[in-house]
């Protein structure tokens, strides 16, 4: 077994981890932020972007629970569909399926997933300040949105990825008619 092969079998079985581990994690965390059993936030393992202490004035109900936990679930499905193209990507590696188009195909859509987690993050702030703030009396609601630095470079680090993506395809193609020329 190559390197390559041992490594990528090790990366797809943590990538494997995560994707089980990221809806239960969003789920323990609605269910248990400000209360005693959240210790995941209290060793700082896992924060918010935002503090919900801040937005709230009265303890989160179980409805604003449900409501920002599946708000949270969706937005964690990008995540999960690019750990799930992460997965096939390095079962691919595993199998020493390096240079195959479907590999090029994976770089892509791990570029257009980095451009929905922008967009998806535009739309979750707004909305789970909503969330958070909706108990508050009136006056005291509030919807907030910000787009920061880091989310710029997040756009071009998806640009990167796509040329890249791009390079790998046409790469592909090259190898591909030169296979067939005699």
């Amino acid at each position: 077994m190559s390197n390559i092969e041992k490594h990528s079998r090790k990366v797809r079985k943590l990538f494997q981890t995560f994707l089980i581990l990221t809806p239960l994690m969003v789920i323990y965390f609605w269910l248990t932020t400000n209360t005693p059993y959240n210790f995941i936030s209290h060793m700082g393992i896992f924060n918010l972007s935002f503090d919900i202490d801040e937005l709230t004035e009265v303890p989160l109900t179980l409805t604003t629970r449900l409501l920002a936990m599946v708000a949270s679930l969706l937005y964690c499905t990008i995540i999960m569909y690019a750990l799930a193209v992460l997965i096939k990507l390095f079962k691919n590696y595993e199998q020493n399926n390096i240079f195959i188009l479907e590999n090029a195909q994976s770089y892509q859509k791990l570029g257009y997933c980095i451009f929905y987690w922008v967009g998806g993050g535009l739309l979750y702030e707004p909305i789970m300040s909503l969330i958070l703030t909706f108990n508050n009396p009136p006056g005291h609601r509030m919807i907030t949105l910000t787009f920061v630095g880091l989310d710029f470079l997040t756009i071009v680090l998806g640009f990167i990825v796509l040329i890249i993506s791009w390079v790998m395809k046409e790469g592909y193609q090259l190898a591909d008619e030169q296979n067939y020329t005699i």
